[in-house]
């Protein structure tokens, strides 16, 4: 009985070093995905789109309470607000290819 919990308690263990050793290396491979995504040339839209994300503001308060409002009041028209602003984004993204 002492014995199957010795070799739970050993596999466990290695279980963990071994997941620790996986981690490591995936981190590594992960900062290197994302330090290649980063350096992406502007000529594709994945390196347009992370610069225009990383020109944007991080929060909007002003247009958050204005929506906010809108809703709570029921004028804010969802399904027309959606389309104009993919309608917009779709255009600046084939105007600037």
């Amino acid at each position: 009985m002492e014995q199957s919990k010795i070799n739970k308690f050993s596999s466990r263990k290695r279980l963990t070093s071994l997941n620790q050793e996986t981690c490591q290396h995936l981190n590594s491979i992960d900062d290197f995905k994302t330090e290649e995504i980063l350096q992406t040339p502007a000529k594709k839209p994945l390196g347009q789109l992370l610069e225009k994300i990383a020109e944007l503001p991080e929060v909007r308060y002003e247009k958050i309470s204005t929506v906010r409002r809108q809703i709570c009041m029921g004028e804010y028209q969802l399904d027309e607000k959606l389309d104009a602003t993919i309608d917009m984004l779709l255009e600046d993204l084939i105007v600037e290819s």
